[in-house]
């Protein structure tokens, strides 16, 4: 074992498991930042060919909202093939954090399903682009445009995000219920009636537009009026 196992974290699952409620899985998990030195980067999506945007240092404490296996990493506790979301939506190689496991102790991260018309580019692939133009403030303003073109569409054929979410609940595709899964559109109704969407990352975040005045990260509710989520799906994209 290349982590020690917490005892708190075993008794806590072995209590799980003996009244047949959720263990230590069915939560969010904490660990350690340890490289030895250097900040450790966290990146757009789980693996090492995804955009780094942000770093958290050395010894730093973590929140690990789920977990999933991606690029295998060999680190300061051996090799592995586990990446940890953090709080702030990004991930990092679970081979630099100390969680008192070697396997998971989050959730495993949940994803939305494929809409009815693939897109150019996967969940992963269009919150990468996201994260590339993280504090960019070219698409205020064009929150559609935007989630768009980060599913490789060169626009989404409709006028309005207003217009999005109601195609959205017209047709049977917004979700008004649970977390909206890492990939899905998130929808929100404005004042000025032109309404709002971003792509969640999962685990409660978003990644989008008008974040202080940038493409940021902003927990799902941190928008006006939330209406509801979706598959990232484009009928009259182009």
């Amino acid at each position: 074992m290349r982590k020690l196992i917490n005892a708190a974290v075993v008794a806590t699952a072995i209590t799980g498991l003996l009244l047949g409620l959720p263990g230590v899985a069915n939560a969010d998990g904490s660990g350690t930042v340890n490289t030895a030195g250097s900040a450790l980067t966290v990146r757009s999506g789980p693996g090492t060919g995804y955009n780094g945007w942000r770093t958290v240092a050395d010894g730093a404490a973590v929140t690990i909202l789920c977990q999933q296996t991606g690029t295998t990493v060999t680190g300061t506790y051996g090799t592995s093939n586990i990446w940890d979301m953090l709080s702030n939506g990004g991930y990092v190689s679970d081979a630099y954090v100390y969680t008192g496991s070697d396997g998971t102790v989050a959730d495993s991260c949940n994803y939305v399903g494929a809409p009815p018309r693939a897109n150019p580019r996967s969940a992963n692939g269009a919150i990468d682009w996201a994260f590339a133009r993280y504090r960019s403030t070219s698409y205020e303003n064009l929150c559609l445009a935007f989630t768009a073109q980060a599913y490789g569409w060169g626009g989404s054929g409709w006028n309005t995000a207003e217009i999005g979410g109601d195609y959205m609940v017209n047709h049977g595709y917004m979700k008004t219920s649970g977390i909206p899964p890492r990939g899905a559109l998130v929808w929100y109704h404005n004042s000025a009636g032109s309404g709002h969407v971003a792509i969640s990352l999962g685990e409660g975040k978003v990644i989008g537009t008008s974040v202080s005045g940038g493409v940021g990260v902003a927990g799902y509710l941190d928008h006006g009026s939330y209406r509801g989520w979706s598959v990232a799906y484009y009928p009259a994209g182009w």
